[in-house]
């Protein structure tokens, strides 16, 4: 069976058949505005696990009607940023260590299968641009900014799966990820950010070698580490296995 490989994307075309601008971004809606705020704000820990989210206030803050506040919130609902709670209204979803452990054992099992499935589809593209996003981190660890590492280092992975057909399990992995990234501001002071990219460069060589196996088990092993700061964070033993 032949290699299967990454869908080439059509350039869009106006009415009379002429391709369009490329350099044309849609406006952002007022909700998808909303959301990437509130997104940034979770990510970055200045909404904390378990803040309430209130309505009124966010209308205010960003002079706008309820309608589109409500629908961003039903958006990061779905997504898994926040939770809705009867009666009381919207939070940052807030988890035990249990429940986070068990979070990041099954992105472990889904990216594996993620990454297994990707690999046939992998351009040099695909990997150039895992490159660029551990520059990115390193350009973040220089500065000392353990946010934007995040950021980068959330790009950087779902590279690693971006030519997988698997759309229901990228779908939950992505959730995943989305409530696991509200946690990641609180043990980002355990982070060595000189060393932030030890591991990616083997994962990076994985991908260059197109060695699903290795690309898996460096994965693997990058997912304990932060398991073990979940440990010292909620003040237990780092763990050495992830089962």
């Amino acid at each position: 069976m032949a290699p299967r490989t990454a869908p080439k994307r059509s350039p869009v075309r106006a009415a009379d058949g002429s391709a369009t601008r490329t350099d044309f971004v849609r406006p952002k809606t007022a909700q998808q505005a909303v959301a990437e705020v509130l997104r940034r704000d979770i990510t970055s820990g200045k909404l904390a696990p378990g803040s309430w989210i209130v309505q009124e206030s966010l209308a205010e803050q960003f002079g706008l009607s309820r309608i589109p506040i409500r629908e961003a919130l039903k958006t990061l609902e779905a997504e898994e940023y926040i939770t809705y709670v009867p009666h009381s209204g919207y939070r940052v979803t807030k988890l035990g260590l249990d429940e986070l452990l068990e979070v990041f054992r099954l992105r472990d099992i889904l990216e594996a299968e993620l990454i297994r499935d990707a690999m046939p589809a992998v351009t040099d593209d695909i990997v150039e641009r895992m490159r660029e996003q551990m520059e990115e981190m390193d350009r973040a660890a220089e500065k000392g900014d353990p946010i934007a590492v995040g950021l980068a280092n959330r790009q950087f992975h779902f590279l690693t799966f971006e030519t997988s057909t698997l759309a229901r399990t990228r779908r939950i992995a992505t959730q995943l990820w989305n409530t696991a990234d509200a946690y990641r501001p609180l043990y980002a002071h355990l982070l060595d950010l000189t060393k932030v990219n030890s591991e990616h460069i083997l994962l990076v060589d994985a991908f260059v070698a197109r060695d699903a196996e290795r690309a898996v088990a460096i994965n693997h092993q990058h997912r304990l580490q932060a398991i073990g700061h979940l440990h010292t964070v909620f003040g237990g033993e780092e763990t050495e296995d992830a089962s």
